[in-house]
C-alpha cells in the first residue's frame, strides 16, 4: 500500500503555529508562528515531512475554550505527508518514505508545522498510489467520522421487515464538508439520510451531489415533515451537530427507543429542551458520540478491526474522480474540497473565514517546499 521514494534533507529547525491565548472571540485568540527544533523520533515513532494540514472546527474550537495557557501549545490535528525518519520498530522502518495521512498523538508534536512526529502503530497510514498525498490531507476527522456513524448505526439499528429493513439516520448542519461526505458515503452503502440544513441554497447544493431527503429548518412545517420521513423510512438515529434547541427537537420527533447522538455545538449552546417524557415513557436517548471513543471501544483486537476496516472504505472514498466517467454511487466520497494557504498565511486567512462564514469554505495549510511524491511519481 505504501509508496516510497527518497527522503528529503531533514532540517534542525522548523516553522511551527502555537497557540498563545485563547479567546471566545476566535479574532482575538493569539497565535504565533515561531522556529524551534525539528523534533526526532524515538522508538515506535516515525518524522514526517507535512504536506498539508486543514483548519477543522475541532481544531479552531480548541483556540476558544475557556481554560488558562501556560506556554505555547502546538496545534493541528492530522494532515498528510511523506515518513523522511523512524525511530526503531518493525511498523515504523516500513513507514520511511511513504506518502501517509497522519493523525496528531505525541504530546507537543501537531499538524501545523513543517514536521510532526507520530506513534506509527496508531496515526500514521500509509496512502495507496491512486490518492495523491495532499488530497488526504482531511484523511482521519471527517471521513473516518462518517464511516463511523454508519457502523453506529447498523449496529444498534433494529430490523423491521416493514418500517426499517435497513438503517438510516437524521443529520444536522448537512452541508458541512462532513455533511456531505455523508450524502456520497450513504448512496455508496445505500442507507436512507434524512439531511437538514439552515437555507435553501445550502439544501440546493445537497440535491446537487444525490441527497434525496433535505429539509430547511425554517417556518413551521419542516418538523412536521419530518416526522413524515421518520415514520415512512423507520428512521431510529440522529446526529446532531449543533446542540442547542436542535436537540431537543430532534429528541422529540424520534420514535419509541430512538437516539439522538450529539457530536458537536455549532450553537455554542448546551443541549435544550429536552422534555423527561420522552427520556421515561418514551425510553429515547441522548448520548454523546466521539470519534477517538467510537475507534478504540471493544479493545485491542476490534480497534485494529474497526480501523482497517474504515482504512480500506476511506481510501476508496480519497481516489480522484475521473471526469467525463461515470463512477459507482459514492465514489470520491472522502474528498474534501479545499482553499489552499501557505504557513505564513494560515492565521490571516482563517481570520476570514471566521469574517465572513465557513459554509462551503475549509482551509488548508499546503506547504510551498511540497517534496512528497505525486501519485504519477510513486513506485510501489
Amino acid at each position: 500500500m505504501g509508496n516510497s521514494q527518497a527522503a528529503p534533507t531533514i532540517p534542525k529547525t522548523m516553522r511551527r503555529w502555537v497557540l498563545v491565548q485563547v479567546n471566545s472571540d476566535l479574532a482575538k485568540a493569539e497565535l504565533q508562528l515561531e522556529s524551534v527544533p525539528t523534533p526526532t523520533p524515538k522508538s515506535g515513532q516515525v518524522l514526517i515531512k507535512v504536506c498539508a494540514a486543514p483548519v477543522n472546527p475541532s481544531d479552531y474550537g480548541i483556540w476558544s475554550r475557556d481554560r488558562p495557557v501556560t506556554e505555547p501549545e502546538s496545534i493541528g490535528s492530522e494532515g498528510s505527508g511523506i515518513v523522511v525518519a523512524s525511530g526503531g520498530g518493525v511498523y515504523a522502518n516500513s513507514c520511511v518514505g511513504c506518502n501517509v495521512g497522519f493523525t496528531a498523538n505525541v504530546k507537543g508534536s501537531n499538524s501545523y508545522a513543517e514536521f510532526i512526529v507520530v506513534d506509527a502503530l496508531k496515526g500514521a497510514y500509509k496512502l495507496p498510489a491512486s490518492v495523491p498525498v495532499k488530497d488526504a490531507a482531511s484523511h482521519f476527522v471527517n471521513p473516518y467520522t462518517a464511516y463511523g456513524f454508519i457502523d453506529t448505526v447498523r449496529a444498534r439499528h433494529v430490523a423491521h421487515p416493514k418500517k426499517s429493513p435497513t438503517p438510516g439516520f437524521i443529520q444536522t448542519a448537512a452541508a458541512s464538508q462532513l455533511g456531505q461526505m455523508l450524502v456520497k458515503l450513504c448512496l455508496k452503502e445505500s442507507i436512507t439520510v434524512i439531511n437538514l440544513v439552515r437555507r435553501e441554497e445550502q439544501a440546493e447544493a445537497l440535491r446537487a451531489i444525490g441527497a434525496k431527503f433535505v429539509l430547511v429548518t425554517k417556518g413551521d412545517t419542516w418538523k412536521e415533515e419530518l416526522k413524515v420521513l421518520i415514520k415512512e423510512h423507520g428512521i431510529q438515529f440522529a446526529f446532531d451537530a449543533v446542540a442547542g434547541e436542535m436537540t431537543g427537537e430532534l429528541l422529540s420527533v424520534l420514535p419509541f427507543k430512538g437516539t439522538c447522538f450529539v457530536f458537536g455545538r455549532l450553537s455554542n449552546q448546551g443541549c435544550a429542551n429536552i422534555q423527561p417524557l420522552d427520556l421515561i415513557y418514551m425510553q429515547k436517548k441522548l448520548e454523546g458520540w466521539f470519534l477517538k471513543t467510537w475507534a478504540t471501544s471493544g479493545g485491542l483486537f476490534a480497534t485494529q478491526r474497526r480501523i482497517s476496516g474504515a482504512t480500506s472504505v476511506v481510501h476508496e472514498g480519497l481516489a480522484p474522480v475521473v471526469e467525463g466517467k461515470e463512477g459507482a454511487p459514492g465514489a470520491g466520497w472522502a474528498r474534501t474540497k479545499f482553499e489552499e494557504c501557505s504557513i505564513e498565511d494560515m492565521h490571516t486567512r482563517f481570520l476570514d473565514f471566521y469574517a465572513n462564514g465557513f459554509t462551503g469554505r475549509k482551509l488548508c495549510m499546503v506547504m510551498k517546499s511540497d517534496e512528497a511524491a505525486s501519485s504519477e511519481e510513486q513506485k510501489e
